[in-house]
């Protein structure tokens, strides 16, 4: 017995300026966005809407307070999120502490509301980044640095409404950024695969997101060709699709401390450890590690994999390491590694020691 649900609405244009006025409703609105995106650029259809851009990398419950507070007395009817995986998270809870009535983020990530309220604005969100998939997903992330934890928030009504993908949207992003976040989608789908929650559905999605991905990653030099940019986005797009029913397994909570403690951008923290992961997991899966091998034309999953992170690793700092870490920090890592609701969705069962040896791998 299975079952494969999505509620978002998905809607593609290559041309940014027809494809929000298609999308946009009457009302009261609010922008929410990356520093960087120009509210020019959309031909003045957002002219006098109000808009909020402060929002960080990986943000903290402070930042996303901040977000809250500027939204609460605006009230709007619809939410337009354009950015990467932090704006967008950051626009779920928004819209979320709107129709409940809740509006300290603490309550909020303490107790999940039982019910969002009759009230709730339309949200749009408008992915920058080929890779974090958060258009798609009913879930929110936010990073308590004091603490150092990875706090979750999840619930049914943070699915966004529309989730609408614009591939000249992601033409300026930074080669880093470019090679984080498509890293992050193939962490999606190869975890969706080896995932205690999986499904035909979320399975052919992963593995049509897991090609395209390897055809289009070692394009990803200045300046990356706009066909790539569209194909890594429509394979981000098909991985959100998957991990946002089976949710991410141990790469992801692999990641968090490394994120966290040594501030290993997040798709570089995930992929870090999926060789590894790949032949735990792998003799547990033999028919979608054939599909695989078939998709990649014959070449056996483990090698093009490493060929691939191979090429990350000319780019990008790619060991702990390069970020600090010595054989000291690995207990701590290992010990905090354990994120409820991601480590036990793994198909092999991971334990201290098994932990402790993928992070020695990667030192």
């Amino acid at each position: 017995m299975w079952r494969y649900a999505n509620p978002v609405a998905i809607h593609w244009g290559d041309d940014w300026t027809p494809l929000l006025r298609s999308l946009l409703p009457p009302g009261q609105g609010l922008l929410i966005s990356h520093p960087q995106f120009q509210v020019a650029s959309a031909a003045g259809l957002l002219e006098g809407v109000p808009a909020y851009s402060g929002i960080e990398t990986n943000p903290t419950p402070g930042q996303v307070q901040q977000a809250i507070d500027a939204a609460r007395p605006i009230r709007p009817d619809w939410i337009l999120a354009v950015g990467g995986g932090s704006v967008l998270d950051t626009a779920k809870i928004v819209r979320l502490a709107l129709a409940c009535g809740r509006f300290d983020i603490r309550e909020l990530l303490q107790s999940e509301p039982a019910e969002a309220g009759a009230r709730l604005p339309l949200l749009i969100a408008v992915p920058t980044t080929h890779g974090t998939g958060a258009e798609l997903t009913m879930w929110t992330t936010v990073w308590d640095r004091e603490s150092g934890r990875k706090l979750s928030l999840s619930h049914p009504r943070n699915y966004p409404d529309i989730a609408a993908y614009c591939p000249p949207l992601t033409y300026g992003l930074p080669l880093s950024v470019s090679i984080a976040t498509t890293l992050d989608a193939l962490a999606h789908a190869l975890e969706s695969l080896w995932n205690r929650n999986g499904n035909p559905v979320s399975d052919e999605l992963a593995l049509a997101a897991v090609s395209s991905i390897f055809t289009s990653l070692e394009l990803l030099a200045d300046p990356v060709p706009p066909a790539a940019r569209k194909e890594l986005l429509r394979a981000s797009m098909f991985a959100g699709l998957a991990f946002a029913n089976t949710r991410t397994a141990a790469a992801h909570s692999i990641s968090y401390p490394l994120t966290l403690r040594l501030g290993i951008p997040h798709g570089i923290a995930c992929a870090m450890t999926l060789p590894a992961l790949w032949r735990i997991n792998a003799p547990r899966m033999p028919a979608k590690a054939e599909r695989l091998r078939r998709l990649l034309g014959g070449e056996d999953m483990s090698t093009a994999l490493e060929r691939k992170l191979h090429f990350v690793s000319t780019r990008v700092p790619f060991t702990l390491s390069a970020y600090g870490a010595g054989p000291a920090d690995l207990e701590a890592l290992a010990r905090e590694s354990r994120t409820k609701g991601r480590m036990e969705n793994n198909l092999v069962e991971l334990d201290q020691a098994d932990v402790l040896a993928i992070l020695a791998a990667i030192l």
